[in-house]
């Protein structure tokens, strides 16, 4: 059981760098919080998979909030996701917030949840709010 949770730890912690290697900012807040990722798809992506994730997510923040959905996959590792843009807005004080259902899947693994990004100003960068 011990080498098990270790391995999930592994996991998440992959998943942190590799989110954070691709410009997106996580909180520790948040980083504690992705323990949920243990068994998600997003455990066997590759960097090349998280830039395309990252890319639909850019796009769906950039586009309207109730926009179309930001479709990627990776025909050599079998990654793919959807990125789509909740209508209604959500705010955090003086933040704009936006909600995004984020779906992805590896091979026979699926995923999806929705998560809300926050930026400070107008021309503020996204953020994955904890």
């Amino acid at each position: 059981m011990l080498l098990l949770t270790k391995q999930r730890l592994r996991g998440a912690n992959l998943v942190l760098a590799l989110l954070t290697s691709v410009g997106v900012h996580v909180s520790a807040q948040a980083a504690g919080d992705l323990m949920f990722l243990k068994n998600s798809p997003a455990t066997k992506f590759t960097q090349a998979d998280f830039q395309m994730l990252s890319k639909s997510i850019d796009q769906a923040l950039a586009g309207p909030a109730d926009g179309p959905a930001q479709t990627w996959k990776n025909d050599t590792t079998g990654a793919s996701g959807t990125v789509t843009p909740q209508s209604g807005q959500d705010s955090a004080g003086a933040q704009e917030c936006r909600r995004l259902k984020i779906a992805n899947s590896y091979k026979m693994m699926k995923d999806e949840g929705i998560y809300t990004f926050c930026r400070t100003g107008s021309k503020g960068k996204w953020k994955l709010r904890p």
